[in-house]
């Protein structure tokens, strides 16, 4: 393939190729000036970019390791020191600006946890473009959706990864996506036409070519949109939610707050959550390179491959959520690890188990300490440092330092307030998708900022929150399943006429999803056959229901809504099978 030619670096503002309008993610959001403005006053946001953070790590402490990443096809984990990641994050931005990628560009990415996906975020942030990390456990039908949702104009996969053939997928869908102008592929079977990510990336010196270095943004380019996360659908249907490098940044530097001992200098990180998601990549690149620390990733979730891991790599903090916990739990008392400065934090996206904190507490022998967050602000409110083992179980914690929160009453719903939030760590817009084309929420320019979490909590009565549930439908965990999209998907079977997902507690302690189905006739699928159907029209293999339960008519209320809770005792009944 013909090398493509060096292309001078934009300038700061300079605007990407396309603009959108009305219907589209308002990628070009910032905060107003005095919002701004106020946030700097108060030292929540700032003016230096999180790429100097690492140059400057990089130049003092070059060898100091940055990011130990495990492979499942290797025998050994791979460690990045600061200088060597910072080279890469030079190149890679180098290689994405001759390939006329520019500022405001969308870059997308559907990598495992390997340190080629923390290096492509960090030249995200450093060129201007603005980084889409796609979850690896998707398949085509999502990824096309959110490629198109975004607009992405280049997008990295793997050739193949855990048996699914990544490159084939993102050849068979570009057709169907017009801005989509370059396809990268990492790994040894590279698609005639798409551009080889070891030879474009890795490997040829783009940063020598450049008229000038790329500069280091500061000042209000931190207020621009660098990172789009979607939300795990809680509510239904996924949203795009818009960061700047400062949200990213207050959120990160909250969390680490030394009055509270949020973590120190070189503390070693580790996450099961994957780079991918905002969880991980704060916790184990944005975090890391604050404290001038390291981060840990494993490419293929496994605890007892992640505790042989955090052993080896000397982990002092580990940030999980109870399905993870349970399972590292399990390892632990299997094949037991010495974890000296360990310190443990779990995110719950429902009431904690006080068993599980319990469990934690016995086979790692360290406190436990709750949180909350989501997508739109990252962590924001956490358990304290040396609490009583039984405060992980009272309560989710307090605000951290810049976030308000506002607990509004429940109609007829005794203590339970919605929680809304307020402060610099909110993104600055949240696009959900409709069929009017999709609405953008810019956070700071309604209701003065507050912005509804849709979570229903109770004031725990010493300053924090006890997380009761979404007011919302939900199902799943730790990552939500996209319900109204799935419900969807079935009505495209010949044999159903109505659908709709609601959750079930399996035996494993974790909410799984059941379809409730009523039939066009007198025929309804059955499991089998509803999953084979799914899979077929290429739908994630996690938001496939595991149970499936067949009415002749779903009840509706005057507006015609389907009444869930009437359909919660039917899975009493056996599934159709």
């Amino acid at each position: 393939m013909a090398e493509p030619a060096a292309s001078p670096a934009p300038g700061p503002g300079a605007p990407g190729p396309r603009d959108p309008g009305a219907g589209e993610i308002p990628f070009g959001t910032r905060p107003p000036e005095d919002v701004a403005t106020r946030m700097r006053e108060r030292g929540w946001w700032r003016d230096r970019s999180i790429i100097q953070d690492l140059l400057d790590t990089a130049a003092e402490h070059p060898d100091a390791p940055a990011v130990v990443a495990a492979r499942t096809d290797a025998a050994d984990p791979v460690t990045i020191g600061y200088a060597e990641l910072a080279g890469h994050a030079e190149r890679f931005g180098a290689a994405l600006l001759s390939l006329g990628i520019r500022r405001g560009d969308r870059v997308a990415f559907q990598l495992p946890g390997w340190w080629e996906a923390a290096a492509l975020t960090l030249a995200c942030a450093w060129t201007g473009a603005v980084a889409v990390p796609l979850l690896p456990t998707m398949r085509s039908r999502e990824t096309e959706r959110l490629l198109r949702m975004t607009g992405a104009s280049l997008c990295v996969v793997p050739d193949t990864w855990n048996g699914y053939d990544y490159a084939a997928a993102l050849e068979e869908i570009a057709p169907g996506l017009p801005e989509l102008r370059h396809l990268v592929v990492h790994g040894d079977q590279v698609p005639d036409g798409a551009v080889d990510f070891a030879a474009h990336f890795l490997h040829t010196a783009h940063e020598a070519r450049l008229p000038h270095p790329i500069e280091v943004p500061s000042g209000r380019d931190l207020d621009s949109v660098i990172l789009v996360m979607f939300t795990s659908g809680t509510t239904g249907e996924r949203k795009a939610v818009l960061h700047t490098e400062n949200t990213l940044h207050a959120g990160t530097a909250a969390a680490s707050d030394a009055a509270e001992r949020g973590w120190d200098k070189g503390e070693v990180f580790c996450s099961p959550h994957p780079v991918s998601g905002l969880a991980g990549l704060l916790y184990c690149l944005w975090g890391p390179i604050l404290a001038r620390g390291t981060g840990v990733y494993l490419d293929t979730w496994n605890a007892a491959e992640q505790l042989k891991l955090m052993a080896k790599a000397r982990v002092t903090q580990v940030f999980a959520a109870p399905p993870f916990a349970t399972q590292l739990v399990e390892a632990q008392r299997a094949d037991p690890h010495e974890l000296p400065a360990l310190r443990f934090v779990m995110c719950g996206g429902a009431p904690v188990v006080p068993k599980l904190v319990a469990d934690v507490t016995d086979a790692f022998a360290v406190p436990v300490r709750t949180c909350w967050g989501m997508t739109e602000l990252g962590m924001g409110i956490r358990t304290p440092e040396g609490g009583p083992p039984a405060g992980a179980v009272r309560s989710d914690g307090r605000p951290l330092a810049g976030l308000e929160i506002s607990l509004r009453e429940v109609p007829g719903e005794d203590g339970v307030h919605r929680l809304w939030v307020r402060g610099p760590s909110v993104c600055v817009a949240v696009w959900s998708p409709g069929a009017d084309g999709g609405t953008a929420r810019p956070t700071w320019t309604r209701d003065e900022g507050w912005m509804d979490t849709g979570d229903l909590v109770r004031d725990d009565g010493a300053g924090g929150v006890r997380f009761e549930g979404r007011a919302s439908r939900r199902v799943g965990g730790p990552y939500m399943i996209p319900v109204a999209d799935v419900e969807g998907e079935i009505l495209h079977h010949p044999d159903v006429r109505e659908a709709v997902i609601i959750g079930y507690s399996g035996e494993d302690g974790q909410e799984h999803a059941c379809a409730v189905l009523a039939p066009r006739a007198d025929r309804t699928p059955d499991l089998a056959e509803l999953r084979a159907f799914l899979a077929g029209r290429g739908m994630t293999e996690w938001y496939i229901p595991e149970r499936v339960v067949a009415v002749a008519e779903l009840p509706k209320n005057e507006n015609g809504k389907v009444l869930v809770g009437e359909l919660r005792p039917l899975l009493a009944r056996e599934p159709v099978s």
